[in-house]
Parts: structure tokens; sequence; C-alpha cells
């Protein structure tokens, strides 16, 4: 056997490693900003995909299309699953998924382009990072996109510390070792915040239903990580004194969602008799933030509360932040145009201010692609599967909306379901309005956009 020339060997390795990075960056060069944003996700659900197949980070049977499946799920924090994730996976696999959910909850072009920022020499982005970034995330006229970055990063890590500190407090008096405690602490504290789902427990959190401590603490963390680091940044500028007042978008937000969590607390609470009042806030806060976690058997619900669910998963959470749906602002969007419509309002006006033309059609085109979207993918499901429709329904919605609440039918579905299931959040964590972009627009539509007139101004973000 003839002796391996090992310096050769890597010359030649290094060679083509630079040859294909290089063909790489000619590659995303030539990619518009919300094909980039697409490709980025792919491109984590991927490697992802190929870290999580190696032997030592599962256990038992899992196939290659489960594994799949769990790294999309992870990267669009849906938190569905095809196997029982708590006993899959190593604890190797397990810290690969953490990394996977926290990279999608704060958002892959941030994610990249902090990555970027620290390693840089003059520290501040490229065009093409810029263009990417603002691709994925909508921002106000108020707040400028590098105050964003680094207050979305900031209030990350203040907000999974402040959240894994009384985890941990709590895991401590409940006979947790510390080891265990800890490692239970980050990554519930990561997974509620990203609004991912996921859980180390089989049956999420059932077993802490009547728990205050563990049920306040996701909540919290949940709706921190849905209203959006617009709010966070905004609120920090404001405290910093950088702003005179907090931004309209703010507003809308917090008044939009929490009227939409009291409207689904007390619509589950009615709807379903065995819902204690506690229990009915906390799923209304888990679909809203598109959380994904449960204290009772979602399949046991009413038709009348899955309904319910459904349209807060669509609804969703807001601009820039973990959640996923059509988002809070093009909700109140589409119902500020709907109600100056019927009063014959030649404007459209919200809480006293006016909406531009520009705001209502990203607004109404987000919400009708979501249905389109939607529809395509119960169409699907309802070909392949031999399953209930109003499971399918609320199976697509999970799905679309990253929320990861199931009825419990995920295991069952065939592999064209996983496969479409697989889509749906991927489509869902993209943004359908990015996702359709990604698909039709080209470099001379971006130039067109640039050169247009804006349309009257207003700090919304939708």
């Amino acid at each position: 056997m003839a002796n391996i020339n090992w310096k050769e060997w890597y010359q030649k390795t290094k060679s083509f490693i630079r040859r294909t990075f290089k063909r790489y960056v000619i590659f995303l060069l030539h990619l518009t900003p919300h094909q980039n944003v697409a490709q980025t996700i792919l491109t984590y659900m991927l490697l992802g995909f190929a870290i999580l197949s190696l032997p030592f980070m599962t256990r038992g049977h899992v196939t290659l299309l489960d594994n799949l499946f769990t790294s999309a799920a992870a990267v669009s924090t849906a938190g569905l699953a095809t196997v029982n994730f708590a006993e899959s996976y190593t604890i190797l696999g397990k810290i690969v998924i953490l990394i996977l959910i926290q990279i999608g909850g704060v958002g892959y072009m941030t994610f990249t382009s902090f990555l970027f920022l620290s390693l840089a020499k003059k520290h501040r982005l490229g065009k093409s990072q810029t263009e990417a970034l603002t691709a994925e995330v909508k921002l106000p006229n108020t707040l400028k996109l590098s105050d964003f970055l680094w207050a979305a990063l900031v209030f990350t890590l203040i907000a999974e510390t402040i959240g894994a500190f009384f985890f941990f407090n709590y895991f401590r008096h409940h006979d947790f070792g510390i080891i265990q405690a800890l490692w239970y602490s980050i990554f519930h504290s990561v997974s509620s915040f990203c609004t991912a789902g996921f859980s180390l427990w089989n049956d999420s959190l059932i077993g802490f239903a009547d728990s205050k401590t563990m049920n306040t603490v996701v909540t919290c963390l949940s709706l921190a990580g849905a209203m959006g680091f617009i709010v966070a940044a905004d609120i920090f500028n404001f405290i910093r004194r950088k702003t005179n007042e907090i931004s309209f978008t703010t507003k809308t937000i917090v008044i939009t969602t929490l009227v939409l969590v009291a409207f689904g607390t007390f619509t589950l609470f009615v709807t379903s008799p065995g819902l204690s009042l506690w229990e009915a806030f906390f799923q209304s806060v888990a679909s809203i933030t598109t959380t994904g976690f449960y204290s009772v058997d979602i399949g046991s619900l009413s038709s009348c509360s899955l309904l319910i669910l459904i349209l807060m998963m669509c609804i969703g959470g807001s601009p820039s932040g973990t959640a996923g749906g059509f988002k809070t602002t093009a909700f109140t969007s589409v119902l500020a145009l709907i109600y100056n419509r019927l009063r014959m309002n030649p404007h459209v006006d919200f809480l006293g201010r006016r909406i531009s033309m520009m705001r209502l059609y990203e607004a109404t085109s987000s919400v009708l692609l979501y249905t389109v979207f939607l529809f395509i993918s119960v169409f699907l499901l309802s070909w392949t599967e031999k399953l209930s429709f109003l499971d399918l329904v609320f199976e697509s919605a999970a799905a679309l909306s990253t929320s990861g609440l199931s009825t419990g039918i995920t295991a069952q579905l065939t592999w064209m379901g996983k496969f479409i299931i697989i889509g749906t959040m991927l489509i869902g964590r993209i943004g359908v309005v990015t996702f359709g972009m990604a698909l039709l627009a080209h470099d001379e539509d971006e130039e067109h956009d640039k050169n247009d007139k804006p349309m009257l101004p207003t700090d919304i973000a939708v």
C-alpha cells in the first residue's frame, strides 16, 4: 500500500475549500436580499441536519427524515416533533438543537450580522449584509438598524439569563441536582424566549400545570420574545433619552397583544369547561406568542377551542420578534382598513395616527399570502393523509405560524406529510412575503423599489 502524502493531501483540501468558499460568496452576491434570507435558513437547517445525523447524536430508531424534521423545527422555532424529543436525542444532540433554536429565535440575519460585526476589522456591516438584515426585520422609521441589532442581542442575553435564574431557583427547590437544574434552566429559558416549545419532558408542561412559578416565567419570557426586539430597542432608546416618546409601533404591539391574550383567555375558558382560568390564560399566551408549550392535552380541547387557537396562532407575535404568524401589526392594519372603509373614510387611521398606503399594502399582502400558503398546506395534507380534517388544519396552522402546538398527529404523518410540514415551517419562519419575494423578485425589481418615491410616512412596522 502506497504511503499517503499528507502534506499534498492537506494542500489539495485547503485549495478545494478556498475555491468552494469563493464560489459560494459569488453565489451570494447574485442573490436578492430576500433570497439571502431564505438561503441562510436553509443553510442552518441543512447544517443542523448533518450534525444531528451523526451516530452519537441520537439514541434508538431515529431516521434521517426525523433528523431533518427536527432540524427544521428547531431553526424555525416551531417545536413540532415526529419522535419523542426528550428520549430520542443524546445530550450532545439536544445541545445542537438548543443552538439551532437560539439562532432561529434571534434571527438568522441578525445572528449572522452579529458574527460579521464581531469578526470584521471595521466593525460595520457591508451593503449586502445591511440589505439582507433589512429584508428580515421590519423596523419603524424612528429606529436605526444598528440600534436594533445591538438592542436585540443585549435584550436576548438579559431576558434569557433572568429566565434561567428563576428556573434554576425553582428546580433547586424541587430535588434537581445543580448540573441538572442548570441544564434544564438554560434549555427552557432559551426555548421559552425563542418561542420554540421544545421541552426536556415528554408531556411539555402538563406536569407543571399547577405550578404558578413555571407558568409565570414561561409566560413572561414568551411575551418578551414575541412582542419583539422593536419594543426592546424602543424602550431602551427611550430610557437612554435618545427618543422623546415611545413609538407608535410599540404602542400598537403592546395594546394588540394584551387585547388578544384577554380575548383568547375568555373564549378558551368559556368553550372548554374543563379548563381552569389559569390554564386558559397560559394556552392563550402560548398560542398568540406561538410558543408551543402546553399545560393541557391539546387534542382533548373542544372544536371551538381549537378554532380559537388556530386564529391566535395565525395572528402570532409582532415584527422582528421570535414569534411567527402574520403579526399583530398586520392584523391591526387590516382591521383599521376595514373599519375606515365601512365608515367611508378617505384615509385609514388607527389610534389617532394615519397609516400609509405602503404599510397597508404590506399588511394586506401578508394576510392574503398567509391564507394562500395555509390553504396549500391543508390541501396537500388532506390529499396525502387519512386523518381528521380539523387536526390537519390545526397542524398546518401550527407549522406555518411556527407555533408547535399539536393535537398529537405529527408522528402519524406519512413521509410526504412530514415533508409538507417541513416546507410549511420553513416558509412560516422565513415569512410568507419574504418567501414570495425570494421566488419572484429580481435585482432590477429591488433597484426599481429604491427609485420609487416614498408613500405617506408613518412609524408603524408591519
